[in-house]
């Protein structure tokens, strides 16, 4: 039986940089979005397939595993597989678990907006600092599903009876050592001595602030109608998988 750790959360939440402080100890799993076909390669045949490609890849040698989800990664497995991800892992695994929020969920609105437009999802990303035009839709959309990603986790904890950690992002900015402490503690291995040095850097900016006060001023004159309105079908590439499972599309854009 392997031990591990299941953060559940949502883009742009202060997940990645806390996921390199883990991974860098080098004995607390490699988390990531594993359950992202991206992430995955070539897409596994069945089942069993991913539960073994995630747990290949998410495993340091001391047999500890982390992953990071987003509702979208659960559901999509779901889909395709017609298993819970989570739940087929704990039959077999001592998994725990940590919710991550971001309070500022403005903020990180905008920032999924405009990485989701730029497809930068990091500082050294081919496309990062690559102009976005403003678009109160797109970021209002984005703010509707970071809520309801939080309700997700929420709602699935509650209804299974799972314990959790709770962090919010801005606690830990400052100190992250609580988080290194708790994940340690789920996992059973010692707590670093200091704080690993991370290679991501915030990427807020002037830009960021700009639009802080333009979308409050769009809302307060607008309303957040333009979050609800209906959308045309995005070409994604799920969307793309969908038509040719003859499946709903989803409008969702990120």
């Amino acid at each position: 039986m392997l031990k591990g750790v299941a953060v559940l959360t949502e883009g742009r939440s202060g997940s990645s940089w806390l996921g390199s402080l883990t991974n860098a100890t080098g004995i607390m799993g490699r988390s990531a979005e594993w359950l992202k076909p991206l992430h995955l390669g070539p897409e596994p045949g069945g089942y069993d397939a991913i539960e073994e490609t995630v747990l290949r890849k998410s495993s340091t040698e001391n047999g500890r595993f982390a992953v990071k989800l987003f509702p979208r990664h659960l559901v999509w497995s779901k889909g395709k597989c017609g298993k819970d991800f989570l739940l087929e892992i704990r039959k077999k695994h001592d998994l725990g678990f940590i919710t991550l929020e971001r309070r500022d969920r403005l903020r990180q609105a905008i920032s999924f907006y405009r990485a989701s437009a730029s497809n930068s999802w990091a500082s050294w990303y081919k496309n990062a600092g690559s102009p976005v035009p403003y678009s109160f839709a797109g970021i209002s959309q984005a703010f509707f599903q970071i809520e309801q990603s939080y309700a997700f986790w929420r709602a699935y904890l509650n209804l299974s009876e799972l314990p959790s950690r709770h962090f919010v992002y801005e606690d830990l900015l400052d100190d992250p050592q609580p988080y290194l402490e708790a994940v340690a503690g789920l996992l059973d291995v010692p707590v670093p001595a200091a704080v690993p040095v991370s290679q991501f850097k915030i990427q807020r900016d002037d830009l960021t602030e700009e639009w802080v006060q333009r979308f409050r001023q769009g809302a307060e004159e607008n309303g957040a109608i333009e979050a609800i309105e209906e959308a045309p079908v995005p070409r994604t590439l799920d969307n793309f998988a969908r038509i040719a499972l003859k499946r709903p599309l989803s409008r969702r854009r990120f």
